[in-house]
């Protein structure tokens, strides 16, 4: 029997980088997507990418079913897709028919309005014995997302200055620990030119 993981270690696993991605997959007429966090490159030749997605969600029928899957990589500051495929949203709605894609060389559709965007077919499925089963994706197809360049750029100058207020990419919500209280963050120093000049 595995025990529970301790605070510190739930605290810990925080702490390894991870960023925003949406997995989506369709088969015959039904088509959907979700938010996913954990993303790993794991080969070259041929290119490989790894995917751990929380189990219990519609897409995984779709993904098993048509052997497919596409990942894209988001702009940190875009918004409008926590709408439109956050948890949310009503069930049996179409996300897609809001959102700019297109149709991959696979059949899975695609979200261009990102960094960067793969068209993968599932070489592996691994159904481990936690809460999250594992894709490993041959890609087939990729290319650069139609993602707003400077607002990129913004976003990741800002998170590397250290302003929170900049920085879109967070710890997976069943991982992420308690906010800090506005008394413990640390004052930016554009707060503190503020404070002055009152």
């Amino acid at each position: 029997m595995i025990p529970p993981p301790t605070e510190e270690t739930l605290s810990a696993l925080t702490r390894i980088p991870s960023g925003e991605y949406l997995l989506t997959s369709g088969h015959g007429e039904v088509r959907d997507g979700r938010l996913v966090h954990r993303v790993q490159q794991c080969g070259t030749v041929p290119p490989m990418l790894l995917v751990a997605m929380e189990k219990g969600h519609p897409l995984s029928p779709l993904i098993r079913d048509s052997r497919t899957f596409a990942l894209s990589l988001l702009d940190p500051n875009e918004r409008l897709v926590q709408r439109v495929f956050g948890p949310d949203r009503r069930i049996g709605e179409d996300p897609f028919l809001t959102y700019p894609h297109k149709v991959g060389v696979l059949g899975a559709p695609i979200v261009t309005r990102a960094v960067a965007w793969f068209d993968c077919e599932v070489v592996r499925h691994l159904d481990m014995e936690t809460n999250f089963e594992l894709y490993i994706g041959l890609v087939h197809a990729a290319g650069i997302g139609d993602a707003p360049a400077q607002r990129l750029h913004a976003a990741l100058h800002a998170a590397r200055a250290g302003d929170t207020r900049g920085r879109r990419l967070r710890a997976p919500a069943d991982l992420a620990t308690a906010a800090e209280s506005p008394a413990e963050r640390p004052r930016t120093k554009g707060a503190q030119r503020g404070a002055r000049t009152r």
